[in-house]
């Protein structure tokens, strides 16, 4: 099978940042998020070989504890876009299991590894650090699924405190991001902000490294 023939689907993939070395190899890449696609109602082709998913992580977030947020946490509003990518994931999954394994061979969830998504789907698969992949910044991200984990290059982070300091170095997510992942008019086309773009988006790092082990 020709990489031009295999379906990766990257749900509520934004940008693309996470399937982006797919995509760069010539596989399939349908990247269904909003507005263009709604995973609430997206239906999978047949044959998909692979999927990303990176629900939001708003009202899992342990930021929203906050008494100042604006919108009251909400699981069940969080749940329904889980659940939505849990059913485009089991319908390939189950396509396996009637036709044979020549179908999905891996998939992958992930949100914040301090969140409160890990209470409905239990104990993550893996958790890693952007730095563990080279990045350099700190931003503990949980993945659940079934694949093959990713090599860790791991790089401490205080080789990389002279960039922005100790004590700024979570933010630094912001100052490292690879500006060149946001496609021209995203920002306009979705009403995001840059910060909030990038603080979402995959660090290319580990988004080389998962698609190095999961060809």
């Amino acid at each position: 099978m020709n990489n031009q023939d295999k379906i990766i689907l990257d749900l509520c993939g934004g940008t693309g940042s996470w399937s982006k070395y797919y995509k760069d190899n010539g596989y399939d890449v349908r990247v269904i998020t909003l507005p263009d696609y709604d995973v609430c109602s997206y239906e999978p082709p047949k044959n998909v070989y692979g999927i990303l998913a990176a629900p939001p992580c708003t009202m899992f977030s342990i930021a929203r504890n906050d008494k100042t947020a604006r919108e009251p946490r909400d699981l069940r509003k969080g749940m329904e876009i889980v659940n939505a990518c849990l059913r485009i994931i089991h319908t390939c999954l189950y396509e396996n299991f009637r036709y044979g394994d020549n179908g999905l061979q891996f998939w992958a969830l992930e949100n914040p590894a301090s969140g409160y998504l890990k209470r409905f789907l239990g104990k993550p698969a893996m958790i890693f650090e952007p730095y563990e992949y080279g990045e350099p910044y700190t931003k503990k991200t949980a993945l659940w699924g079934e694949f093959k984990e990713p090599i860790k290059n791991v790089v401490k982070p205080r080789e990389f405190e002279h960039n922005c300091g100790a004590r700024d170095f979570v933010s630094c997510v912001e100052h490292f991001a690879d500006l060149k992942q946001i496609p021209e008019g995203y920002l306009e086309k979705t009403g995001l902000s840059k910060r909030t773009v990038l603080r979402s988006m995959t660090p290319l790092g580990f988004a080389k490294a998962f698609y190095e082990a999961n060809k």
